[in-house]
């Protein structure tokens, strides 16, 4: 079966109002996760009829039109606010789907469809608000507070391996604690030799508590939303500040650092060490064996890509695949994820991390771009070569300082 991307879907409502006001108590003690949302872009009062376009939905990747009706039509209703103020004025309820356009492309299916309802508002009164300053969002809601008792029990249960952010709305990947292996053994002159693998224990290799990554790479239309809500610049190489045309779910490039650091702060996330981002790429790098005499043997298990350690054109957007310019990061091969899951770890966009550009410990070598003034960048891009993109090479940007150097893009992290 096709992988099918729901990139646009036009919804026309037809309203049944109700007298009875519902009220649903925001708790303070309850987080809202917001699981896709939909900009209204069109109101239609002589008609009753509000079109919703919803961009890149990971929930309905994969399936076809009968399986995105079912999964619309099993929501007992959505929640509709105003943007700036996150006000909840009401609620739809779906009651029919129709399929408006299939359009077929290489090996893609877009799906536009079509949604009756009927509106539950707070307040009669809100009817006049709808306009494109609102979103129609699913929504579920967690228990911000956690029973200490929990931690104290045998039946405790770990962070889930994937989790929604609260203002990006961005799918994370958990990564989980434990020692990893870094770098290469190969070449002594290159500056990501780790002497540690030539005879590794858990004395000599990295520990990393867990932690949530992007699945994805920060896109354009992200980094738009970023801009609007914070009044800030636009990057340069944004035409008169405008997104570039058809790339808003292209990861966003040619950022500074400092630039990322206020995307960051904002979101509620940090850059990621370039440990953390080599992990989340390549794995723990070995395998624990116990012994009969109870003692332990490592044995190496290093990707050199995401996906193993034989280079595969289609996985990774480098220089080898021709195509010389950034992709939808919700086109890249799924076989092409790191172990953990985290996709466009190759190639594509190269990103930002917040690890100094210094030498490994242990490793004797000489390089005048050591020290606390430039930052490592990670990942390849899509104009530079495979060698570039593999799990452990090092570059660096903030060149001559990290206000100014339009080096790359990112993904963020998250603590537990």
């Amino acid at each position: 079966m096709n992988r099918f991307i729901f990139t646009a879907i036009i919804l026309l409502f037809t309203f049944e109002i109700h007298t009875e006001k519902t009220k649903r108590n925001e708790k303070p003690d309850l987080h809202r996760i917001v699981l896709w949302e939909g900009d209204i872009t069109g109101v239609y009062k002589d008609s009753s009829k509000v079109k919703v376009y919803l961009k890149h939905n990971p929930e309905y990747l994969g399936i076809n039109f009968k399986e995105i009706k079912s999964n619309i039509l099993s929501k007992k209703d959505f929640e509709i606010r105003q943007k700036v103020t996150n006000k909840l004025i009401g609620y739809f309820v779906p009651q029919q789907v129709e399929l408006e356009k299939k359009i077929e492309k290489k090996n893609k299916t877009d799906f536009e469809v079509m949604i009756f309802g009927k509106l539950v508002p707070q307040k009669n009164s809100f009817l006049e608000l709808i306009s494109n300053d609102f979103t129609i969002s699913l929504v579920r809601y967690e228990e911000a507070y956690l029973d200490p008792s929990a931690f104290f029990s045998d039946s405790y249960i770990g962070p889930k391996e994937k989790m929604i952010s609260f203002i990006d709305k961005k799918e994370m990947v958990l990564i989980p604690s434990g020692f990893f292996i870094y770098g290469q053994a190969v070449d002594g002159e290159k500056d990501n030799f780790n002497p540690s693998i030539i005879n590794p224990d858990e004395s000599n290799m990295m520990e990393l508590p867990s932690f949530y990554i992007d699945k994805y790479e920060v896109t354009n239309s992200e980094y738009e939303k970023f801009l609007r809500e914070t009044n800030t610049k636009a990057p340069s190489h944004w035409e008169s500040g405008v997104m570039p045309a058809g790339k808003d779910s292209h990861p966003v490039i040619n950022l500074t650092y400092r630039e990322v650091e206020k995307y960051a702060s904002w979101v509620g996330k940090r850059l990621p060490t370039e440990f953390e981002w080599e992990k989340a790429a390549r794995g723990s790098g070995f395998e624990k064996n116990l012994n009969r005499d109870e003692t332990y043997t490592i044995k190496l298990k290093t990707r050199k890509f995401p996906f193993g350690n034989k280079f595969e054109g289609m996985f990774c957007n480098t220089k080898e695949s021709k195509i010389m310019d950034t992709v939808s990061v919700y086109e890249l091969s799924i076989k092409g994820a790191s172990p953990y899951g985290v996709i466009g770890m190759c190639g594509n966009a190269p990103e930002w991390t917040s690890s100094w550009y210094l030498p490994y410990l242990g490793h004797e070598i000489e390089n005048s771009s050591y020290g606390k003034q430039y930052k490592v960048i990670r990942g390849g891009s899509f104009f530079e070569e495979r060698k570039k993109a593999t799990t452990y090479y090092r570059n660096f940007g903030g060149n001559p300082n990290l206000q100014s150097d339009r080096r790359a893009g990112f993904r963020l992290v998250k603590d537990l």
